[in-house]
């Protein structure tokens, strides 16, 4: 088990996850990170459209990042 955190960075606001999860793999945790990028652009205007979801280890090296896109 591995402890990462999954971070959602804009160019205007941010959340940080400060607690992180316990994850089996860091595949898993990106996998997490891609349903959130999916949740984020389903709203119609998100303010979150263009921020990236980041997955991050315990030293804060990004180990994955992917763009919100508004969703069709």
């Amino acid at each position: 088990m591995t402890k990462l955190f999954i971070d959602i960075v804009g160019a205007e606001q941010r959340q940080l996850d400060f607690s992180g999860r316990m994850y089996a793999c860091p595949e898993e945790a990106g996998e997490a990170a891609q349903l959130m990028c999916m949740d984020l652009g389903v709203t119609e205007n998100s303010p979150w459209v263009g921020a990236e979801v980041q997955v991050k280890d315990v030293d804060g090296r990004c180990l994955y990042a992917y763009p919100v896109g508004q969703l069709q």
